[in-house]
């Protein structure tokens, strides 16, 4: 599938796509990298790919696109862009052909505290 990842998530992120298959390119390989909404939306749309980003109030009423809306919150701080690619990945197998609009993938929570055998 072919990505545009916005400016929140690390670049590193279209390395890991690749590695799975995926056509990733950063906003910042780009040149929209702190540009206004509609110019990312714009060479989404002009690339053909899916736009990969946070800032889902900022996106919500763009049209002719398929937006997947992540929350960094949802992914682990340490191997970001790793887990983000896993997420991504999966969502890919499942939507080989998405619908224009909002998708919301379930990355599985982030590890809080989880205690293991060594820590009981």
């Amino acid at each position: 599938m072919r990505f545009l990842i916005d400016e929140m998530f690390p670049p590193v992120t279209c390395q890991r796509l690749a590695a799975r298959g995926h056509d990733a390119v950063h906003v910042r390989d780009r040149g929209v990298n702190a540009s206004p909404d509609t110019e990312v939306a714009a060479l989404a749309a002009r690339e053909k790919r899916v736009l990969v980003t946070e800032n889902v109030k900022d996106f919500a009423r763009t049209e002719g696109i398929v937006i997947v809306c992540v929350l960094k919150s949802r992914l682990r701080t340490r191997g970001m862009d790793e887990h983000l690619a896993a997420v991504l990945d999966a969502w890919a197998d499942a939507n080989d052909k998405p619908y224009v609009g909002l998708h919301w993938p379930f990355p599985a929570p982030r590890k809080r505290g989880s205690r293991t055998a060594r820590s009981r």
